[in-house]
């Protein structure tokens, strides 16, 4: 049975909108407190010849699942087109003071606490938690049982299980971070603080990223990366998977690091050559490697490699060593410049 405290509340349909009333459907066991408004118009503005903005009519319904509960002064408009619905999913849960846009649809087990705005269009799916005065843009999807923080605005998609905050709205592990709206990252990230994440950066899985990195814009990091505290990357570099990278590490402009490489602290990686010539930096890894062996490459600590050169798999390079050509046979190398050890 459906309980409500009073009488059904009025519809508000707006000034000047004459149109058919909505159909407003609902499951069983639903409470809707008397000041609630169900089934006005949405806000669909458009601009006339005169450049007076001009409110369109909406034709939708609502849909309310079963043991809903919507408390007071929240409004719910109704859908835009005809044949089409505003929905709440079963078991949803709405504060006071709660707007739910035109076109939304609200998932099944949601909390919407107070002085929340759902602009039109958003999606909400099941068992997600929006916290008090956030603000969700239209046409934005929060993904299951992810939670929005206190006060937050949410601009863009939240990620399925995700925890964000702020204005605008980042995931919660972000905070103390600059990180670019367009950073693509998989799954099970670990991230550190002050960090800065350019435009155009994409991590895979399982990738860890300490502190005081910087990734600028186009680096590509693979799946299962240690990225170590004040790794530097110039951008457009790509980093293969099960790659590490200590500490301090300078990664130039161009650098291709192939799977299974295992850089120690402070490599420098050159882009220019003497006369100033942008040669894009080393190509670590190239050709086969054989899986018998730890590391594609082992690269000792404060190594530096020159601008365009190649190193080849199973070579390791010892501390210290200036590398100023390529490396074409596997092998150890150390030294200034670099030379192959033979016993």
């Amino acid at each position: 049975m459906n309980r409500l405290p009073q009488e059904l509340p009025k519809i508000s349909m707006g000034e000047n909108l004459p149109q058919e009333l909505p159909k407003i459907s609902m499951g069983e066991n639903v409470e809707i407190h008397s000041t609630v408004d169900l089934g006005g118009p949405g806000y669909s503005l458009e601009k006339d010849e005169d450049g007076a903005w001009v409110r369109c009519n909406h034709h939708g319904d609502i849909s309310i699942g079963d043991d809903v509960h919507i408390d007071a002064f929240t409004t719910v408009r109704r859908a835009t087109l005809k044949d089409t619905a505003t929905i709440i999913g079963k078991g949803a849960k709405l504060c006071t003071y709660v707007n739910v846009g035109h076109n939304c649809k609200i998932g099944e087990q949601v909390f919407i606490g107070p002085h929340v705005c759902l602009n039109g269009s958003v999606k909400v799916e099941d068992g997600c938690w929006i916290s008090g005065h956030a603000v969700i843009r239209e046409h934005v999807t929060i993904c299951a049982n992810s939670i929005v923080g206190l006060g937050s605005v949410v601009t863009k998609d939240v990620l399925p299980g995700t925890t964000v905050v702020g204005s605008p709205a980042i995931p919660i592990q972000f905070v103390g971070n600059y990180v670019h709206p367009s950073f693509i990252y998989g799954r099970n990230l670990k991230i550190g603080k002050f960090n800065y994440i350019g435009e155009a950066v994409e991590v895979g899985d399982g990738v860890t990223i300490r502190s005081h990195t910087e990734l600028r814009p186009g680096t590509l990091i693979g799946d299962f990366c240690y990225i170590d505290s004040g790794v530097k990357s110039s951008g457009y570099c790509k980093i293969g998977n099960h790659v590490t990278l200590r500490y301090d590490s300078i990664i130039a402009k161009g650098t291709i690091i192939e799977d299974h490489v295992f850089i120690s602290p402070q490599l420098m990686t050159e882009n220019l050559d003497h006369k100033g010539r942008q040669l894009g930096g080393a190509h670590i890894g190239t050709g086969r490697w054989h899986k018998d062996t730890t590391y594609r490459v082992f690269i000792g600590t404060n190594v530096t490699l020159a601008a365009g050169i190649e190193i080849c798999s199973g070579t390791i390079i010892g501390s210290k060593s200036n590398v100023r050509k390529s490396i074409t046979e596997p092998g150890v190398y150390f030294g200034n410049p670099a030379k192959q050890y033979k016993k």
